[in-house]
């Protein structure tokens, strides 16, 4: 029976130098845990960058963050999703700067031109997409679009009127401090289309389909407009690739 017999089953003794590790690596996290969940970490600032329209406070707001709240439990991807769901952002970049504060860069969303409608005016960004309503017009630097009247369009809503959309893909190529410059944007004649630059000075721009390859002299006349050295009157860029100025008596 001996030979039948089966030896019990050791207990595996844990050396005490393991031990010690694993109580170290168990007590360095309690601690870690611990010192993050610490009023150290408490949210206390937040500081905006990139935004012109949009005042810090608004975007704070946008990012549902609340002064008090622990750093480390921020879930910063879902707050940049959160954000990118209001149109007039387009992205978010989200960090934490310790120990208190969180740092918001935006891209946004700018308006790009107004829009009347049948209750008002509307403030059209990239896309055509209608980013706000307004009873009168508002003190938003950038041009309104004439000779054509939408209806039925609310602030979420995409402008589909042809005519409208090769203007607004034209203001969105120039660069800003152009397309500030503009006042108004006539399209009665879609054959004729006359912008108008504040100074003021009226440019003839000729067919709506060929804005887009005017944006250089656009920009050009925005720069000699801006310089001042000259009055102008009228510049007539229904040509491609070339314009006129005509010059105040």
């Amino acid at each position: 029976m001996d030979g039948e017999h089966m030896d019990a089953p050791k207990r595996k003794i844990i050396p005490k130098r393991a031990l010690a590790g694993i109580l170290f690596v168990v007590g360095f996290f309690m601690i870690t845990i611990a010192y993050a969940l610490s009023p150290v970490f408490v949210l206390k600032h937040v500081k905006v960058q990139g935004n012109y329209f949009l005042p810090d406070e608004e975007v704070t707001r946008l990012s549902g963050v609340a002064m008090g709240e622990n750093l480390f439990q921020l879930n910063i991807d879902e707050i940049m999703q959160t954000m990118a769901k209001d149109i007039r952002v387009e992205r978010a970049q989200i960090k934490r700067v310790f120990p208190d504060t969180l740092e918001i860069q935006v891209v946004e969303r700018p308006p790009l031109a107004m829009l009347k409608c049948d209750y008002g005016y509307l403030e059209v960004g990239k896309g055509g997409i209608i980013m706000a309503a307004h009873r009168d017009l508002s003190n938003i630097p950038v041009p309104i679009i004439t000779g054509v009247t939408v209806s039925d369009l609310f602030v979420g809503d995409v402008v589909e009127n042809e005519q409208v959309k090769k203007v607004i893909d034209y203001l969105d190529q120039l660069n800003w401090e152009a397309t500030t410059s503009l006042s108004e944007i006539n399209i009665t004649d879609p054959e004729n289309v006359m912008v108008y630059m504040q100074g003021p000075v009226q440019l003839k721009m000729g067919d709506i389909n060929s804005l887009g390859k005017k944006l250089e002299i656009t920009e050009s006349v925005h720069r000699e407009v801006k310089q001042g050295k000259h009055h102008m009157d009228y510049v007539d860029a229904r040509f491609e690739g070339s314009y006129s100025i005509k010059l105040k008596s």
